[in-house]
């Protein structure tokens, strides 16, 4: 099955540049730190993959290791130690995010070079779990 059930390329979409991947995400994180969250990966067209990762887990933050070009973003999930999980795209290619809908909170795709799309797509604002983290 090579379907997913949250919109991807949609027309409101917005691809973040490479060059603000880390203030982007820092921003991302401390918008939406607690929101729940359902993680898809979708696979590229000529390899049927779809998997649920996690779904309904509040969503500890997000970030991006882009030294010497390595490109992989974490997604990080869990309020407590025992329900910890954390779920890392490597060879990123792009990070595109798509417009809230009035039944989601944000959604925001990162496309690997083999062309897979790890899709994170979050509650609410008012549904959240955690507390927001302290701006710095």
């Amino acid at each position: 099955m090579n379907q997913s059930s949250i919109p991807v390329n949609q027309p409101k979409t917005r691809e973040i540049p490479f060059d603000q991947w880390i203030p982007f995400l820092a921003e991302f994180t401390r918008e939406n730190r607690g929101a729940h969250a359902r993680l898809e990966v979708v696979g590229p067209k000529d390899e049927p993959l779809y998997q649920v990762e996690t779904e309904n887990r509040p969503l500890d933050g997000v970030s991006a290791d882009i030294k010497d070009r390595e490109c992989t973003v974490w997604i990080f999930f869990g309020s407590s130690p025992g329900q910890m999980l954390t779920h890392g795209v490597h060879s990123a290619t792009a990070i595109r995010v798509l417009s809230e809908s009035e039944d989601t909170g944000p959604t925001f795709e990162v496309e690997a070079r083999d062309g897979t799309k790890t899709i994170l797509q979050l509650t609410k604002p008012e549904e959240y779990a955690l507390p927001p983290t302290e701006s710095q």
